[in-house]
């Protein structure tokens, strides 16, 4: 049996099965010994409407609250008034249960505490039954925020309304709260909700509230201002102040005669000096409030109209900060709109729904010590613009920047207060890192398809989903000390039409994390994971309490790809790509770029930086996509740039013409080797080439080669030990001339091919070279020969001595002789190494500790450690050279 209402007695709930009833006429009417009352149907144009009445029938004095209509059943969605009166909680009770989950606390308006809502299902049906009570009247008792108070034969009036809608339990609620403004008005003006000049307060997200006493503003002893300071004193951490208050009265006004305007003009510098820095702000991108006390001589209106037109038209001033008021009045706002477009009206305290027609902005009272976590004047009006105090005096503020997230809305950092406690700098941060999300997803939380707690797969961790066409924010409050890490909610938008979830249009991302996350399906749907931290138990029921988390779902239109050191972005959406070394944040190092095709050097951009990089694509402000990549640590980096020569269109002397082709190149690093210790590039890893066609050195540079570079060119390291140490007092050893020259270093090789016109091979070139299109082992095939190169010959021979081991372009002596250098140079964070080809006569021994010896396959590739030139010339290294061709 599901009751028609219910409602509490002396904070008891009143068993109504113990009561009379009667029905007589359009009413139904019920007594006992402590009350008597009756329902009566209204007309109404949506839905149905009933009118309550309860009399106290006692001799004593009776508080009735919490009317909800169809009572607190297991099965409900209902929000009632349930939480303690004591401090900090006596101001808001109120709180929402759902089946299943434990209750959450919610802020309602200012004139709705009392109200009850419901919402139930219909046996198999997709449509739902939603109501709503609140009280209207009262007569020989009076109302408290919780209760209407009753003396004997005392009598309050409240109204219920009942509708149906289809779908989830929040249609309903949006039906009483959004579409029917809680039945506040009939009708509701949104005339300056779309006005474009009022539209700038939607981009606000910190406001700074500061007395003019603060020596942040103006140091009375120095007689310094120190304003312009403070402006910009946190904009590496929270990104700025979007808006800056002035507080020049309360609580000096009253110390003499003097009105609050004429303190604004007793300021340091008057109201020059004062427009001054509201220029300065405009200059910043910033707005600039001034404070107004209505209480000050209210009997005197022409006085504070007159007066107040000449305040905003001096200073230029962008708003008002309605001191005591939770509204505006329609002569504030004209007189504003008199003076310059775009002036805002800021409440203290929050607009009840009736009175959101006549101002966008207003405030979550720090009255309000620990408000609930969800905000309902949200889902109320979307688009006005919420700030929730952060008292800095307070201390700890975790909780609030957390739940202000939650909820989609700003802050205002309020000094007014003394106090300025340490934990300030780690809780703007935080803020800083909530604020950042705001600010770039900013226009869906002022959108009207905005859910709140969406259906989880485990309690205390609670989900508010905002969307537009373009994307989903969803924004994640979790009271788990321990954290959680898994599927938590449902991804319920259309069916998915393709085969997998991986096919579609959009993807998923934790931007709280910055990590692309996948939607794992269970039971025919998908879920998205998500990653919270944790948190001291001991912080539950405190303002350090909380974690949050931020999904999106995000339209694949930005595409990135890593090749190498070198990342590759391209889209044909949104006007600039930023790229970030970590997580994004107002401290973190960021490049941005042009979204056409384009391409960076992580190395050249962030350094020997391991870890994440973030690619995000804007449009204007407002985040379009967003990848990332990881740089796992240890990854080789290249380092070196492959400068193109003079394009020959002739084969010089002595080199091999090697043709343009499609190539598929693999490189390997071989199990048991020492260097499978160090990550190698393109381990394993199979690349698509398209290489342009260039000339190789037919045989690897020669002694006497070597020796006419230096008698031409006067080359001498700086560094010479073990400079060509097998040279007998700088001569070529008799018969060696035709030998490869070894004892040279990776800048030794390239001084010899700048001066010859050339430039060192990149090991892609080199294999290319050596292995031709085939996947070929050797240069001459896939078996090996010992009779095609220098196999156990402990020296090095002629590079001409072996014409049967010529690779598929006719070049020669590629393996066994000597290891011959590329120019990949790569720097893995630790150290420099660069890539060495061929293998060489070498058998360091039988240990699996040495490098391998003898000639390697053309796929292998040999990274060899760097030092300095004298530690890393070896008599088993020397080099070849290339120039590049005309296609």
């Amino acid at each position: 049996i599901i009751p028609f209402f219910t409602f509490d007695i002396d904070d008891y709930t009143f068993d109504y099965q113990n009561l009379k009833i009667k029905a007589q006429g359009d009413s139904i009417y019920f007594f006992d010994n402590m009350v008597k009352g009756s329902i009566t149907f209204v007309n109404n144009e949506n839905g149905a409407k009933f009118r309550l009445r309860i009399s106290n029938n006692d001799i004593v004095k009776h508080k009735i609250s919490n009317v909800l209509p169809f009572g607190k059943a297991s099965q409900n969605v209902y929000i009632t008034g349930a939480g303690n009166f004591e401090w900090p909680y006596y101001l808001n009770r109120s709180q929402l249960f759902r089946p299943g989950y434990g209750p959450i606390g919610v802020v309602l308006p200012d004139n709705a505490w009392h109200l009850g809502f419901c919402d139930i299902p219909l046996e198999a049906s997709n449509i739902r039954l939603c109501a709503l009570g609140r009280r209207s009247s009262i007569s020989e008792g009076n109302f408290t925020r919780w209760h209407a108070e009753l003396e004997p034969k005392g009598e309050v009036v409240y109204y219920l309304w009942f509708d149906t809608h289809e779908g989830e339990w929040q249609n309903g609620l949006k039906m009483m709260f959004q579409e029917r403004y809680l039945y506040d008005l009939d009708t509701f003006d949104n005339t300056l909700f779309e006005r474009y000049d009022l539209a700038w307060i939607k981009s606000a997200w910190i406001i700074l509230m500061q007395s003019a006493w603060d020596h942040e503003w103006y140091d009375s002893f120095t007689r310094q201002f120190t304003f312009e300071e403070t402006l910009s004193k946190y904009q590496k951490i929270i990104g700025g102040y979007d808006i800056y208050a002035i507080w020049p009265t309360w609580p000096r006004l009253g110390l003499d005669n003097r009105s609050q305007f004429e303190l604004y003009e007793d300021l340091p510098g008057g109201l020059h000096h004062l427009k001054h820095q509201v220029e300065i702000s405009h200059e910043l991108g910033k707005k600039f409030f001034l404070s107004y006390n209505p209480w000050d001589k209210p009997e005197q209106l022409n006085f504070h109209k007159t007066q107040l037109k000449k305040l905003l038209t001096e200073t230029d001033a962008d708003g008002l900060v309605l001191d005591t008021k939770g509204k505006s009045e329609t002569w504030l706002q004209n007189l504003a709109d008199s003076i310059k477009p775009g002036i805002i009206m800021y409440s203290e305290g929050m607009a009840v729904p009736r009175d959101m027609a006549g101002i966008v902005a207003g405030r979550v009272h720090d009255a309000l010590y620990m408000p609930p976590a969800l905000n309902l004047n949200k889902l109320i009006k979307p688009d006005f613009a919420i700030f929730r105090v952060l008292q800095v005096a307070d201390g700890d503020l975790h909780r609030e920047i957390a739940v202000s997230f939650f909820n989609g809305y700003g802050v205002e950092i309020n000094t007014m207060r003394p106090g300025r406690p340490p934990s300030l700098q780690e809780n703007l941060y935080f803020l800083g890192k909530t604020t950042k999300l705001l600010r770039d997803n900013q226009t869906v939380f002022f959108n009207y398809n905005y859910s709140p707690l969406l259906n989880t797969l485990v309690d205390s961790i609670y989900v508010n989903k905002w969307k537009t066409d373009e994307k989903i924010i969803y924004t994640i409050y979790s009271l788990r000390p321990e954290g959680f890490h898994g599927s938590l909610f449902a991804f319920d938008e259309l069916q998915i039409p393709n085969p997998s979830i991986k096919e579609e249009p959009y993807h998923f991302v934790s931007l709280w994390n910055h990590q692309e996350i996948e939607a794992m399906k269970m039971d025919g749907k998908y879920y998205l994971p998500v990653h919270v931290s944790s948190f001291d138990r001991a912080f539950l029921g405190t303002r350090n309490e909380a974690q949050v988390e931020c999904i999106a779902v995000l339209p694949k239109v930005l595409e990135i790809h890593l090749k190498h050191d070198t990342l590759y972005f391209d889209s044909s959406f949104g006007n600039r790509i930023d790229i970030t070394a970590g997580n994004p944040s107002y401290t973190s190092q960021t490049y941005s770029f042009d979204p056409a095709k384009g391409y960076i050097s992580i190395y050249e951009t962030f350094g020997r930086y391991e870890g994440k990089i973030v690619v995000q694509l804007y449009g204007g402000n407002e985040l379009v996509d967003e990848r990332i990549i990881e740089i796992k640590p240890g990854t080789p980096r290249l380092i070196s740039r492959s400068e193109q020569t003079h394009q020959l269109d002739t084969v010089p002397h002595g080199m091999v013409f090697v043709p343009a082709g499609s190539y598929h190149f693999v490189s390997t690093c071989e199990e048991n080797d020492v260097e499978s210790f160090i990550p190698c590039p393109f381990q394993n890893d199979t690349s698509h080439l398209i290489i342009s066609s260039f000339y190789i050195d037919k045989y690897p540079v020669t002694n006497q080669q070597f020796k006419d570079f230096l008698d031409q060119s006067h080359y001498s390291p700086i560094d010479t030990v073990n400079f060509l140490k097998h040279w007998e007092d700088g001569k070529i050893p008799v018969g060696m001339e035709n030998h490869p020259v070894v004892y040279v270093s990776y800048e030794d090789a390239r001084a010899y091919a700048q001066w010859s016109g050339k430039r060192l091979p990149t090991s892609q070139e080199w294999q290319y070279a050596a292995q031709g299109r085939d996947f070929r082992h050797w240069p001459w095939g896939n078996n090996f020969d010992s009779s095609c190169c220098n196999y156990k010959i402990s020296h090095t021979t002629a590079v001409d001595s072996y014409p049967k081991g010529a690779s598929p372009f006719g070049v020669m002596d590629m393996v066994g002789n000597i290891w011959q250098i590329t120019n990949d140079m790569y720097d893995n964070g630790a150290y420099y190494f660069n890539i060495l080809k061929g293998g060489s006569y070498h058998y360091p021994g039988q240990s699996q500790w040495y490098i391998k010896g003898g000639p390697r396959p053309v796929h292998h590739s040999q990274i060899q450690l760097i030092v300095n030139p004298s530690f890393d010339r070896s008599a088993t290294v020397g080099f070849r050279c290339v120039v590049d061709a005309q296609e």
